[in-house]
């Protein structure tokens, strides 16, 4: 039962999360950042809050600095809006098993595209 409610709760802070990133925050580092899951602790004091961006390296880290410096505005909008007892911690990291999942569809779609260039556009087998 408290893992169905813990699932509800991240849930509803990935959806208000975006909603402030769209609608209250206007730096241009947070343009392209994509929440794909939250993690909430069991006593709801911490939420890791997992995101995927387009940007690669030093832009990378310069979007995480701005989530994290964001994290008490964030935090205090989400305490607005929820009116929970208590409010999680906000901890920003980039989602690495969406990344590489990511990467193995595209060598996928291009392994197909090669395929079928090579058969002449027809599928062989299939």
């Amino acid at each position: 039962m408290k893992v169905k409610r813990t699932d509800r709760l991240a849930s509803q802070i990935v959806r208000e999360i975006a909603d402030i990133l769209r609608r209250k925050l206007s730096d241009p580092r947070l343009q392209w950042v994509t929440l794909t899951r939250a993690d909430v602790s069991p006593d709801l004091r911490n939420a890791k809050i997992y995101i995927l961006t387009l940007d690669t390296g030093e832009h990378r880290e310069q979007t995480l600095t701005a989530l994290r410096n964001a994290a008490g505005f964030i935090r205090r909008e989400l305490g607005r809006r929820l009116k929970w007892r208590v409010m999680p911690e906000l901890v920003f990291v980039v989602d690495a098993e969406s990344e590489r999942t990511e990467k193995i569809l595209n060598k996928i779609s291009a392994l197909k595209k090669e395929r079928s260039t090579s058969d002449g556009g027809t599928e062989a087998g299939a």
